[in-house]
């Protein structure tokens, strides 16, 4: 069976389908890499992110609906209207399943409606624009309630809330209670008007090989009734080392969220909300914690650039450069942290502000307030502190995704464990987003290949025998090498260079000494990133040698002079 895209204008309600080509199929296998592909070759140059030009690409896995486990994950790729460069965003649940036994791995969307509205793929085939005018102004959890008393209680649903309506720079897309969030690719999802995409119908994918596809599901089975179950959970946050109070200190947590009953009925949180949502801004009480992520999922918030907006906020007032009338903010206020995300989504008071993103605020307010700025290429820092974790700093400076964690994890070292001793860092990073970029082809979860059950080796032959595409391991790898230069390209063609490839300089000219944590500043920086560059076959600059390009066949890549990056506003500010 071909491999198709589902291309959707909502400007003018076209909508057609198209097979991927055959080469394309093999040099960029699927997930990640494929939209890549795709995102770079198509979009102009210069595109403002909330232009209806911008394109916003939600992409399933080829094994995603397959019966295999892990696989069913999905990626919102589009320009980050944070950073003005590549992101993708991984959601979980399985919609990615739905959406692929619909027929299409790649739903590619271009242009802006009139009045909102939500696509619905139906039974044998059919793709609709629906009004969503009714829906327009509804939580995530309301608007997929109503789609389901609509199109049935078997539909799967991906929506926004109100705060990608109102173009707040890091609305999160929401499916069931997953999100794709980092980036701000709800936000465009909001301003091409798309209120949500219901998929109302399951298709059978048949394996091209059948005979060997089964015998790897067994094998799969095996593998996860012996994994470990120590294996870490994306929920456990003991013994994480949490800056606090937007990085000016550091905590030792001793809470494990999964054995927690209180907060797993309620759904999580995980470790970065946690952190975002209550280390940061200087508490940590359980119960509000979970109610400020039900809150922001429920209004489709990222819960990491949420409280990193926060936090800012807060350090802000304690330097006297922030003033907000009827507002208490101030730190170990958790009251207030749920009143600004509720502030936030609709654009109320300081939250119209907010709602613009820390690097955005800087600009805005001026005053030195970029000093207090924790970013990395614009979009808000996860809860990892780059002098306690040099590992993830570096994943994260060097990525085309700034401020996303999952470039920085430690694959071989559990989430949270020290860099390995006597190991090159630059080396550890370029290896560790290439497993990352070679599991998205799939699209694996990570914590499905950090329990044992789905490594590397078994996807390839899962993608061989369900393709019918016969795929080595280091063909997987090459597409990740593919699609991490396609990412660099991309964002070298938007003024996102060398010199965005740096931290904060809270990190760079100060160390941390708190609650028996210390570390200096991270003065390495420069030439570990200058390492990685020479590991990844970039010249000085950054920028993929023609000698790269030609070995990776990437023969689509111009790498033109970037042009100038210019922060702009969703809306004129008062």
């Amino acid at each position: 069976m071909e491999r198709q895209i589902l291309r959707v204008n909502l400007s003018d309600g076209s909508i057609r389908q198209e097979d991927i080509p055959a080469k394309v199929c093999r040099d960029f296998i699927g997930g990640r890499p494929l939209a890549a592909r795709y995102l770079y070759g198509e979009l102009a140059a210069g595109v403002e992110p909330l232009s209806p030009e911008n394109i916003l690409i939600f992409s399933a896995g080829p094994l995603a609906g397959s019966g295999a486990r892990g696989v069913n994950r999905w990626l919102a790729v589009t320009k980050s209207p944070l950073s003005g460069g590549f992101i993708r965003s991984v959601g979980g649940s399985d919609f990615g399943a739905w959406l692929h036994g619909a027929g299409y791995e790649i739903l590619f969307l271009t242009g802006q409606a009139a009045e909102p509205v939500y696509l619905y793929l139906g039974p044998r085939g059919r793709v609709e624009l629906r009004p969503a005018n009714d829906l327009w102004g509804q939580g995530t959890q309301a608007t997929q309630a109503e789609l389901r008393r609509r199109h049935g209680r078997e539909a799967r649903v991906a929506c926004i809330g109100p705060a990608g309506e109102n173009l707040v720079r890091y609305a999160s897309i929401v499916s069931n209670h997953s999100t794709a969030a980092r980036g701000g690719v709800g936000t465009v999802m909001g301003a091409k008007k798309l209120k949500a995409i219901v998929v109302d119908t399951e298709t059978d994918i048949p394996a091209a090989n059948r005979e060997l596809w089964s015998r790897l599901l067994e094998r799969q089975r095996e593998l996860i009734d012996r994994r470990d179950h120590r294996a870490p959970l994306p929920g456990a946050i003991k013994g994480a080392i949490l800056p606090t109070r937007n990085f000016q200190g550091a905590w030792q947590a001793d809470v494990d969220t999964v054995h927690q009953p209180h907060l797993l009925e309620r759904g999580g949180p995980e470790f970065q909300t946690c952190w975002a949502l209550g280390a940061n801004p200087g508490h940590f009480e359980p119960d509000l914690v979970a109610a400020a992520n039900e809150r922001c999922n429920d209004l489709g918030l990222d819960t990491v650039s949420t409280g990193g907006s926060i936090a800012f906020a807060y350090e802000l007032q304690q330097r006297g450069l922030l003033k907000a009338e009827g507002l208490d903010l101030g730190w170990e206020r958790p009251e207030t942290t749920l009143e600004l995300i509720r502030m936030i989504a609709y654009r109320m008071g300081l939250g119209e502000l907010l709602a613009e993103g820390v690097r955005r605020v800087a600009e805005y307010i001026d005053s030195g307030t970029a000093e207090y700025a924790m970013t990395i290429k614009g979009i808000e820092m996860p809860g990892y502190d780059p002098r306690v974790r040099p590992l993830h700093g570096l994943g994260m400076v060097v990525s085309a995704l700034g401020g996303s964690y999952c470039y920085g994890k430690a694959l071989h070292a559990g989430l949270f464990a020290a860099d390995r001793q006597g190991e090159d860092l630059a080396d550890q990073v370029s290896r560790i987003q290439e497993t990352i970029v070679a599991l998205e082809t799939g699209i694996g979860c990570l914590f499905a290949y950090l329990g044992g059950w789905l490594p590397l080796e078994l996807m390839t032959e899962m993608l061989t025998a369900f393709t019918g595409t016969e795929l080595a391991l280091e063909d997987l790898h090459m597409a990740a090498e593919r699609s991490l230069a396609l990412e660099r390209a991309f964002n070298l063609r938007e003024g996102l260079g060398r010199e965005a490839d740096t931290l904060p300089e809270r990190f760079l000219r100060e160390g941390i000494a708190d609650g028996g944590i210390k570390a200096g500043p991270f003065t390495r920086l420069p030439e570990l990133v200058q390492a990685y560059y020479h590991r990844r076959g970039w010249d000085e600059e950054g920028r993929p040698t023609p000698a790269t390009l030609d070995r990776l066949g990437l023969e689509l890549v111009r790498l033109d002079q970037p042009r100038d990056f210019k922060v702009a506003f969703s809306r004129e500010l008062i």
